[in-house]
């Protein structure tokens, strides 16, 4: 039964192809905050031409800054595209995702930063007020990933272990919504502190990316599964979470496969890998892992063929060791 919906996302077609050109040139607004092709806000100060007052070169600065953002995303989904399409996968990603081009990705994430903000000075009181919440907290993670660094050479389980702190710590507040319930913060402190926290975990997703890419790379999931389940789960959460690279997904999904079929690997945790992929492929999903806020209430996304009928759908569920969807939903807040 794997191998024939694995094939659904191998042929699905969704658009045609086309080339990647180069990639487009950031601005010389955004040179001095570029390092080491990674990108820092700093204070912010970019993004002055988006509220009203800007100087005439402020607001000429910030059309160039969005006019980058936009172009740069298109050509990072071209070549995701073709990524996708060396391994048989003719897909169509979206053009407003970052794909493997990570000053796409933390520029895109400042741009957004004015939204909901009237005036420059409201934006400039948020960005000063959020910053102790956000240096207090980055201060505890840092210190928990030392901790678990300590040696001089870590086993696979402590390297996979100091980066599903940062991974979990990051996204947690906002996939939980912990942030909103923070006392004493006013929503626009809380909108620009959750601007702050998902800059710096789409900045953890990408380096774990690589580090698991690496890995999966030179010693393969055999090494991953032989040190034993718990980093095979740790290693497994990094590549869900390397959404910035769906054909590496992809890819990972495959190499995979025997070891669940041999029954090395977990079955469930496969399962929703493969939800994954083909969201991010096809736009449809076989197991209604992943999930959307649909009538302030969650639900899954696209099914596949045969998928709205909840009989079928608990079916493939319990084929891969996974409960009912709706025993699923009732591990989530029950309004969204």
């Amino acid at each position: 039964m794997m191998a024939r919906f694995r094939m659904l996302f191998l042929l699905a077609g969704l658009g045609a192809f086309a080339a990647a050109s180069a990639a487009p040139a950031p601005p010389p607004v955004l040179a001095p905050l570029i390092h080491d092709g990674s990108f820092e806000p700093g204070d912010y100060g970019l993004v002055r031409g988006a509220f009203p007052g800007a100087t005439t070169q402020q607001v000429a600065d910030w059309k160039a800054i969005k006019a980058y953002g936009k172009a740069c995303m298109q050509n990072a989904a071209l070549v995701q595209d073709a990524e996708l399409k060396k391994l048989g996968i003719i897909a169509s990603v979206p053009k407003d995702r970052g794909y493997q081009d990570r000053l796409c990705s933390q520029i895109l994430n400042v741009i957004s930063a004015p939204e909901g903000f009237a005036t420059w000075e409201t934006f400039q009181t948020a960005l000063s007020r959020s910053l102790p919440y956000f240096q207090t907290y980055a201060a505890g993670i840092t210190a928990s990933v030392n901790a678990i660094q300590g040696a001089e050479e870590n086993t696979l389980e402590e390297e996979a272990t100091a980066r599903i702190i940062p991974d979990q710590a990051w996204r947690g507040p906002l996939g939980m919504e912990t942030l909103d319930t923070l006392s004493g913060v006013d929503a626009d402190t809380l909108r620009m502190l959750k601007n702050r926290t998902v800059h710096r975990f789409e900045d953890v997703d990408w380096d774990n990316s690589h580090w698991v890419r690496h890995l999966l790379d030179t010693k393969g999931w055999s090494a991953v599964i032989k040190a034993g389940p718990r980093t095979a789960k740790m290693v497994w959460l990094i590549v869900q979470h390397a959404d910035e690279d769906p054909a590496f997904q992809a890819r990972a999904l495959r190499q995979l496969a025997p070891y669940v079929h041999a029954g090395k690997f977990n079955r469930p945790d496969y399962a929703l890998l493969t939800d994954r992929v083909m969201l991010a492929t096809t736009g449809k999903q076989h197991y209604g892992s992943q999930l959307s806020c649909q009538n302030h209430h969650y639900a899954p996304r696209s099914l596949d063929a045969g998928g709205d009928d909840p009989k079928t759908l608990d079916k493939r569920r319990a084929e891969m060791g996974l409960f009912s969807e709706a025993t699923y939903l009732t591990y989530l807040p029950p309004h969204c």
